[in-house]
């Protein structure tokens, strides 16, 4: 207790510390679409899944953003207004997670560092207050991760360098022209992607207070209900399109991990480094987009794996002659339609897809019914165009298959 304590106190004083000689400097205000801040915040934590498998699931976490606030330099018909001018950040976040105590003795965390990008968007904005929602997107660093002989409780992380996901709602108090105070409630998620397995990934929830320092004078708009404006139509190509992309990307094989469980020793087990095996893709989309911040369309898509062979032989051990007799079989090649949904901010699209497998064989294990998502961003510079670039993740029941990186052409 008392080295939580400790630990919690310097950060805290940290962060306070980096804010007062950040607020010493003052930025003369410039007419250009944002400004800049700084924000530091501490949250307290509790870990929501597979809670039976601690004695205590509770830590801390503190942040520092360095935050980009659009103003109404932007204009009216911008992205800018259209989002109902968002804050865009990039922070550092660190979660004293080795507070959380297992109940099995073979069980560990690592204090957590978290380096992200965020956006923050008020849907209601008064004079002197703000609630909206906040989204965050990174990597994480943890060296307490899973070990077969003395951390094999902990199959929550297999590697070092993690996937970092957030959102969440907040309510801003804004004192006056410089200074923001900020109560948040967020739900985030770590894990492996499927670099490497186990990889059951980590849930967490809780809130906390944040404060924001403006270098400017906020030219934030008068306080409303965010009603979303047009935005020009120079600043996007309205109607249909077509896309074209290709990519693919590596994963760590589950039913692999669980055979070698069941025929290897602990401690040969830890020797083993399961194979990075590789996946691809194959798609093609037709989107039609009515506005400049939402399109909506179809895709086809064909997938490639490279690991049937290794998932017949896994199945052999995992499963009896029965089920293996009634298995459907092995092949490569799958392939699936789906609808595909994107919003953009300028250049960039967050996209979601769902899909439903018209072909697929993948034996007993890896036979994860016929749905399928993927979630991602995809980015349209300018200065490639009519070539984009795009990284995703496909998921059957919303748990990671493996992480897309994609390239391709828009007609």
């Amino acid at each position: 207790m008392a080295t939580r304590i400790r630990k919690t106190l310097i950060t805290t004083l940290a962060c306070i510390a980096v804010q007062g000689l950040l607020c010493l400097t003052d930025t003369k205000a410039q007419e250009r679409p944002f400004h800049t801040a700084i924000k530091t915040g501490a949250d307290h934590l509790v870990i929501g899944s597979f809670k039976d498998s601690y004695n205590q699931r509770q830590f801390n976490s503190f942040a520092l953003e360095w935050d980009f606030v659009t103003d109404q330099a932007a204009g009216n018909g911008s992205f800018a207004s259209a989002f109902n001018w968002p804050v865009f950040g990039i922070g550092l976040n660190y979660n004293t997670l080795s507070d959380v105590q297992f109940k099995s003795k073979y069980g560990h965390y690592s204090d957590l560092i978290s380096a992200y990008g965020t956006m923050s968007r008020d849907l209601i904005r008064t004079k002197h207050l703000g609630f909206g929602y906040n989204l965050m997107l990174g990597l994480s660093y943890s060296s307490g991760y899973y070990d077969p002989i003395d951390n094999r409780a902990n199959w929550f992380f297999s590697s070092p360098i993690l996937f970092y996901v957030a959102g969440g709602g907040h309510l801003t108090w804004m004192i006056g022209k410089r200074i923001d105070l900020e109560a948040n409630i967020n739900v985030r998620h770590n894990s492996s992607a499927r670099f490497a397995y186990p990889n059951g990934g980590l849930n967490y929830w809780g809130g906390g207070l944040s404060a924001r320092y403006h270098f400017q004078d906020r030219k934030a708009p008068k306080g409303h209900v965010f009603k979303p404006s047009h935005i020009s139509t120079d600043m996007y190509e309205k109607g249909w399109s077509f896309e074209i992309y290709g990519g693919g990307g590596v994963h760590a094989c589950a039913a692999e991990w669980l055979a070698y469980s069941k025929t290897v020793s602990k401690e040969t087990l830890a020797e083993t480094h399961l194979r990075k095996w590789p996946m691809a893709s194959l798609n093609a989309d037709a989107i039609y987009r009515p506005g400049g911040r939402f399109a909506a369309g179809f895709t086809i898509n064909g997938f490639w794996n490279s690991n049937t062979d290794n998932l017949k032989w896994a199945d052999s051990i995992i499963y009896d002659e029965e089920a293996n007799a009634a298995s459907k079989g092995y092949a490569p090649f799958s392939y699936g339609l789906g609808l595909v949904q994107e919003v953009f901010y300028n250049n960039l699209a967050l996209y979601v897809q769902e899909g439903v497998y018209l072909y697929r064989r993948m034996g007993i294990h890896a036979e994860h019914g016929w749905l399928y998502e993927r979630a991602g961003f995809r980015y349209y510079p300018e200065a490639l165009k009519p070539f984009f670039i795009s990284v995703c993740i496909k998921a059957h029941k919303f748990k990671a298959d493996y992480m897309d990186f994609s390239f391709g052409v828009k007609f």
